[in-house]
């Protein structure tokens, strides 16, 4: 990298190869482009990965600078864009009757996914538990955090998909889309929203919808409209839907004494 090669630089896994090298990381690493859900599928990969022996701490990470003319001239003709003329503090309004499009955004996370009596051994900080499969019932959820990318079909479409996989439960569960705060940085999504979970289930505080003004008959969920609360938080989830049919869901569990 150092020495002047263009190729290791640029070439479509040099994401995970330059962190590595820059910090001196070993043992299996991987770059995935999974649209909208990479984030949250490099958190499940780390999972796996620790599950089947390959390594005891990974960093998992999502990332994205999508702010080009050919990014956006790219979305703008498939028409999911927001076109919202007002307030641009405003313009993200997931589950919101007046929502027209997405904004994009730009940003990144990294979670450290560790073994639970690795990261005890050496004193840790645990947020969370990464669960994968959790084989969980509904009533067991306590909060959802949706994908929510503000576009009027994601948000009513994903308001129907909680309903089905969660049921007569899903008018209970406390569902959020937090985009309004960060609009859509597409791949870097899923690991700011996991780690949103991560924070809300430390803290026993749930994070609102903001930009919230006017319901929408087709998104009549509890969307913790405007103001976070405090609630006893246990088992959430995280939902990533990517571009091309790519979804991602994750649940992370309040770690245990």
């Amino acid at each position: 990298m150092r020495s002047g090669s263009r190729n290791a630089e640029v070439f479509g896994g040099s994401a995970h190869s330059n962190i590595a090298i820059e910090f001196g990381f070993r043992g299996v690493g991987t770059t995935n482009s999974n649209s909208c859900a990479s984030g949250t599928v490099s958190v499940g990969e780390a999972l796996r990965y620790i599950r089947d022996d390959f390594a005891d701490v990974i960093v998992a990470g999502g990332a994205e600078a999508p702010l080009t003319a050919i990014t956006i001239g790219a979305f703008d003709i498939i028409k999911t864009m927001s076109r919202w003329t007002g307030d641009p503090a405003l313009a993200c309004r997931p589950f919101d009757l007046l929502r027209d499009g997405f904004v994009m955004g730009e940003g990144g996370a990294s979670l450290v996914v560790e073994e639970l009596e690795h990261a005890r051994a050496r004193g840790a900080r645990i947020y969370a538990e990464v669960l994968g499969y959790a084989q969980l019932a509904p009533e067991q959820i306590d909060y959802v955090n949706a994908h929510a990318s503000s576009t009027q079909l994601n948000d009513s479409t994903e308001t129907a998909s909680i309903k089905q996989v969660l049921g007569e439960q899903a008018q209970r569960i406390a569902v959020s889309g937090t985009k309004g705060y960060y609009a859509h940085p597409l791949g870097a999504t899923g690991t700011i929203e996991a780690a949103l979970c991560a924070l809300a289930l430390d803290r026993q505080w749930i994070p609102p919808t903001i930009n919230y003004g006017n319901p929408d008959p087709a998104c009549d969920l509890d969307i913790v409209p405007n103001s976070g609360r405090a609630a006893e938080l246990n088992y959430v989830m995280s939902n990533s839907f990517g571009f091309g049919g790519i979804n991602a869901c994750i649940v992370l569990g309040k770690i245990r004494d």
